[in-house]
């Protein structure tokens, strides 16, 4: 939004001191900055009771802020309307600045004899339904005017020979019927607009006929230019046609970088981000610092930074709590969850009512087609890489390349041995891998990486046990299943440990693979040795 950014740097026609719209000191009567301006301004006291009157003819006049105010009355001074016009004029408070501004500026543009309060106000009756004979009459515009003439000389990019007169019957004709004629014959030769895609930009971006020529051209120009989009990106996103030309200066001098990526570049990945206030992107660009969302995970989705700040921000406090969302967010597009917040809360409701343990991330942010297709079928299986994200950013110790193969292929080469890998719980390894991490070197996991599909209960039980027999010798130890008797046990590695507590799983299985199945993690261990 414009208001009153970089010391008023919105205002097409530079900054103007609004020293010079108050000749007297301000002095504060009301803790409320309209009325205290008005009284100012007229002498006169705005009662609480007339200002309630007010209010149902101009709604939220009581709201204004001082910043507000201030952007709303040096518009007004760029058409040389005074303070006391607008005091007469009380809507021109309620309007919207940027809207204001872009009425002005167009009827500037169309020639416009000089522009009153009541012009802006009634803006849209004047372009709309007025005929242009009705407007030379009234004294709006000169006699002499040629109206398309006029509009096509403020382009001054377009070739003379390209323009070509249409000649509009002024008794028939109105403002915004030149200048949506005009604005699609610029198009089509600016960038190749067909009259299709012309009407569906008119249909989907409904501020576009309402946008003055000259926001457009520069509009145009700094997404070619500096963002570098060719035509085809321009039209595809029919919005940068008709994005606010110094908000997309603001956001390109100020942000910087975002997921790593120069704003230029992150603008052509997600060309909505033009949507979003500059202030709004930094803000969200902290936020995601703040709770320490790698750049990698801000590239897969810079749909967040189209967000609200607030929205954001509520939504990774609101998952921190969230045992799902602890499992998943090492995972790179972990901010889809926040984007999509209300499909994903309501897939992991259906999930928790199926009774499926085994879900991950890929369920949730799919196509409906396969999440339906999960729900209904029977049995539960997990998206491979998933797992092998949760182990590989679990394993940070170790390098992101292994032996010329990236550490998620090599930990996918060894999981894939085990028939049933597919149908872990993401929640059960990850248990395993907080308790194994504790014990063992990041290494030593990996070499062992099949360890992490079994049921942490009985991981833990075994590891005990051989840690135990390794430090005191108790190779005789009493009520125990494992009966290594000719086992040198003080010699045992780390990494013979484990492979000990896999066969010791396995073994009672026939080494089937069947052990995952073994126990649930609430079952007593002391089971194991009956």
């Amino acid at each position: 939004m414009r208001l009153c950014l970089i010391n008023l740097r919105c205002l097409r026609g530079g900054g103007i001191d609004l020293q010079n719209v108050f000749k007297i000191p301000w002095r504060k009567y009301h803790d409320n900055p309209f009325l205290d301006f008005y009284k100012k301004t007229t002498g006169h006291t705005l009662t609480m009771d007339y200002l309630q009157v007010l209010k149902k003819r101009h709604p939220h006049i009581d709201e204004i802020t001082q910043e507000r105010l201030q952007c709303t009355l040096q518009i007004l001074e760029k058409f040389n309307i005074t303070p006391e016009e607008a005091c007469n004029n009380l809507h021109v408070f309620s309007m919207n600045p940027i809207t204001m501004d872009n009425y002005g500026e167009i009827l500037k543009e169309c020639g416009f004899i000089s522009i009153s309060p009541k012009h802006i106000i009634k803006y849209h009756t004047i372009v709309k339904h007025r005929r242009i004979t009705q407007l030379k009459k009234d004294g709006l515009l000169p006699p002499d005017i040629e109206l398309e003439q006029f509009i096509l000389d403020k382009f001054q990019d377009w070739p003379d020979s390209c323009k070509t007169l249409q000649r509009f019957p002024e008794s028939t004709s109105t403002i915004l019927t030149i200048r949506v004629n005009i604005l699609e014959r610029f198009l089509h030769w600016k960038l190749s607009v067909t009259p299709e895609q012309f009407e569906k930009y008119c249909k989907n971006y409904l501020p576009l006929k309402h946008k003055p020529m000259s926001d457009i051209q520069e509009a145009i120009s700094l997404a070619q230019n500096e963002i570098k989009f060719d035509k085809e990106g321009i039209k595809r996103n029919g919005f940068i046609i008709s994005a606010d030309p110094i908000h997309t200066k603001l956001l390109l001098e100020n942000v910087g970088r975002i997921a790593g990526l120069d704003i230029r570049d992150a603008v052509k990945i997600e060309p909505a981000i033009l949507k979003n206030n500059y202030n709004s992107i930094i803000q969200v660009r902290n936020v995601l610092e703040e709770y320490r969302i790698s750049d990698e995970a801000q590239r897969r989705c810079l749909k967040v930074f189209c967000m609200r700040p607030e929205t954001v921000r509520e939504r990774l406090e609101e998952f921190t709590n969230l045992k799902e969302y602890q499992v998943l967010k090492t995972n790179p597009r972990i901010l889809l969850l926040v984007v999509h917040k209300k499909k994903m809360m309501n897939r992991l409701s259906k999930i928790q009512t199926a009774k499926k343990q085994c879900f991950s991330l890929n369920h949730l942010v799919s196509s409906n087609k396969i999440f339906n297709n999960y729900i209904s079928s029977f049995g539960d299986k997990v998206c491979g890489r998933d797992i092998a994200i949760l182990i590989s950013s679990s394993l940070t110790q170790l390098p992101s390349v292994y032996n010329n193969v990236s550490l998620e292929q090599g930990i996918l080469s060894q999981l894939r041995r085990h028939k049933y890998w597919l149908h872990v719980a993401m929640t059960s390894i990850d248990e395993n891998l907080t308790y194994l991490k504790k014990k063992f070197d990041h290494q030593i996991i990996f070499n062992n990486c099949q360890i992490v599909l079994y049921p942490v209960s009985e991981v833990q039980y075994y590891i005990d046990k051989l840690l135990n027999r390794r430090k005191h010798q108790k190779n005789d130890e009493p009520n125990t299943d494992l009966h290594y008797n000719y086992l040198n046990s003080d010699s045992l590695t780390d990494d013979q440990i484990l492979s000990l507590v896999l066969y010791e799983i396995e073994k009672r299985y026939h080494f089937s693979g069947d052990g995952i199945w073994a126990r649930q993690d609430a079952m007593k261990m002391e089971s194991l040795t009956l």
